[in-house]
């Protein structure tokens, strides 16, 4: 890390943050002593953080890397970096910020302060990043500080449709089934019931079990422009590619999956969840549970 001093943060931290296999962040503690030690606010403390975030990246498309670093409410720093699936269109792709945003809402965060990216974020993730009800502090390097209505005026929003952003803390609703589901679906049920679709109403959750033993669940994470839509399999990709902490990582060792959804939806994730999990484990076939919603 050449633009770090070589302290005994920056030497502990480089060796941990060895990118899939590791989980890609920072305590609150570690990151106030990597400010402390290299003399760094916390916004040159998050640009200093991307070339860590790029570790996680699998551009197997492109062959364009872009890490983001995001600070939470919490103090934690979350990195993440784009996830690309070999064989299908770009538009599948999980870009770097998208990634930030599923990884902290997994993690438990309602708010983002800050969000450092490699590369100016695009017009999908500026998109995207309306659905927080406080949008971060937009940091690139070489670039000043900005916020995002500054990146994106005039915007098409929540707002124009009456709509309260609510990305990171949606309301829940309870799914039900008709009989008993193993351990997996109801994993996958959990996700679903905290799922952001209130623009479609068609809440989804995909649950991965790994070979290593792992467990890792994703929500669809809905745009009011709906291209930018997360998918659920997608954001259960990004918590396995980022939150493992297995010394074997891999998307290719997954040996189950269950997407759940409700059997009213006008909207159905399967085939597409299917088409990205046939992309990175092959032979799994994707279990589809259909679930009812409880009265309203």
């Amino acid at each position: 890390m050449s633009e770090l001093p070589s302290v005994p943060i920056v030497r502990r931290l480089d060796a941990e943050l060895r990118g899939p296999g590791r989980r890609a962040m920072l305590s609150a503690k570690d990151f106030r002593e990597l400010c402390e030690a290299a003399e760094l606010n916390p916004e040159q403390g998050l640009l200093a953080c991307l070339p860590w975030a790029r570790r996680w990246a699998r551009a197997q498309v492109s062959g364009f890397e872009v890490g983001a670093a995001a600070r939470g409410g919490s103090g934690r720093v979350y990195l993440s970096a784009n996830l690309e699936f070999a064989g299908l269109p770009l538009a599948e792709t999980v870009h770097a910020e998208q990634a930030a945003l599923a990884w902290a809402r997994a993690a438990g965060e309602h708010r983002l302060t800050e969000l450092a990216t490699s590369a100016a974020p695009c017009g999908l993730c500026r998109q995207f990043m309306l659905e927080l009800a406080e949008p971060p502090r937009l940091l690139v390097p070489g670039c000043e500080p900005a916020t995002l209505a500054e990146l994106l005026p005039a915007s098409f929003g929540p707002d124009q449709l009456g709509r309260r952003a609510r990305l990171l803390d949606p309301p829940a609703q309870q799914l039900l089934a008709d009989g008993e589901l193993d351990a997996l679906a109801s994993a996958a049920r959990g996700a679903a019931e905290h799922s952001s679709s209130p623009y479609a109403d068609a809440p989804a959750g995909v649950a991965l079990a790994s070979a290593d033993g792992e467990t890792c669940v994703g929500a669809v994470l809905e745009s009011v422009a709906f291209n930018p839509t997360l998918g659920a399999m997608q954001a259960a990709l990004v918590v396995r590619q980022l939150a493992s902490q297995r010394e074997r990582p891999g998307l290719a060792d997954i040996v189950d999956a269950v997407l759940v959804e409700v059997d009213d939806a006008r909207v159905s994730q399967h085939e597409a969840a299917q088409r990205v999990l046939a992309s990175v484990a092959p032979g799994v076939e994707l279990r589809r549970v259909a679930l009812r919603r409880a009265r309203r």
